[in-house]
C-alpha cells in the first residue's frame, strides 16, 4: 500500500529525507559534529543542533540500539569534558524516549487522559477561539506562532518549541493537553503516540515526573533561545522588520 492508502497525505515536502540509507547518513554527520555541541545548541531552534531522527525512529527505518550504539562510538572520539557532557545529554533525551515507550506499554490508560489524579477531571475552560488561534498560529505570542507555523507547514517542530506551546495551551489558555496532543498527531511527520503522550503530560505536570508543575513564560524563553528573533522570522515573515526587543 502507498502512504496515501495507509493515511497519511502529506501534499508539501517532506524536510526529513524518509528511509534507513538517509537516516544511516543523518546520523553518522549528527555524531561527526553536531552531537559534540549537543548540550549548547539543542535548544536554540533557529539552528539544526538536534539529531532529527525522531520520524525515522517512529517508522522503524533505523533502530534505537544503531542510534545508541553510535553516541557510544562518538563518546570513545570525544576528547574533552564538554563534548562528553553534550554526547550524555543526547543519551538522556534517548533514554527519555525509552521511557515513554515503556510507560505507555505498562499503563495504557494513559492514552486516554492524564496520570496524576488530580488532572483526570481538571476543570479546563477550552474555548475553541483560543484553541483556533493557537492551531493556526495566530496567537499574537511569536514565538508560540512561529512554533505552529513551523508545524503546519513542513510537519514538524523543534523539541524545545514543542514544550513551550505545550505550556502554553495548557498553562495559559486552560485548555485540555489532549486538545494539543491530538493536533500534534494529526499533523506531525513524527508523530509518536508514546513520545508524543509522554511529552504532553510533561508539559501539562499530569505525568509520571518529579516536579508537580512547571510553567514555560513564552517571553523569557523567547530572549534565552530566539535572543536575535532567528526562529520567530522565519516563521512570521510579517515580523521580519521588528527590532529584536519587541519580539
Amino acid at each position: 500500500p502507498t502512504s496515501r492508502d495507509l493515511g497519511f497525505v502529506w501534499e508539501s515536502e517532506l524536510i526529513l529525507e524518509p528511509g534507513e540509507t538517509a537516516a544511516k547518513e543523518k546520523l553518522e554527520k549528527f555524531c561527526k559534529k553536531t552531537i559534540n555541541e549537543y548540550q549548547e545548541q539543542r535548544n536554540l531552534p533557529s539552528i539544526e543542533g538536534t539529531s532529527q531522527l525522531s520520524a525515522a525512529l517512529k517508522f522503524g527505518v533505523i533502530s534505537i540500539r544503531t542510534v545508541w550504539q553510535a553516541t557510544l562510538k562518538a563518546l570513545e572520539n570525544s576528547c574533552s569534558v564538554e563534548t562528553k557532557v553534550s554526547i550524555h545529554a543526547y543519551q538522556q533525551e534517548l533514554a527519555w524516549r525509552e521511557f515513554y515507550q515503556h510507560v505507555m506499554y505498562h499503563f495504557p490508560e494513559l492514552a486516554e487522559g492524564a496520570y496524576r489524579k488530580a488532572f483526570k477531571n481538571f476543570p479546563w475552560e477550552n474555548n475553541t477561539e483560543y484553541f483556533q488561534a493557537w492551531c493556526k498560529g495566530k496567537t499574537g505570542y511569536p514565538i508560540i506562532d512561529a512554533a505552529m507555523r513551523q508545524l503546519n507547514q513542513t510537519g514538524w517542530m523543534h523539541n524545545r518549541c514543542r514544550m513551550i506551546v505545550a505550556s502554553f495551551l495548557t498553562k495559559d489558555l486552560i485548555i485540555d493537553s489532549q486538545w494539543g496532543e491530538k493536533y500534534f498527531m494529526q499533523n506531525l511527520i513524527d508523530g509518536d503516540l508514546s513520545s508524543n503522550n509522554g511529552g504532553w503530560q510533561w508539559s501539562t505536570s499530569s505525568g509520571m515526573d518529579p516536579k508537580p508543575l512547571r510553567i514555560f513564560n513564552p517571553i523569557s524563553q523567547t530572549q534565552k533561545f530566539d535572543r536575535e528573533g532567528e526562529y520567530i522570522r522565519k516563521w512570521i515573515p510579517e515580523l521580519q522588520s521588528l527590532d529584536p526587543e519587541y519580539l
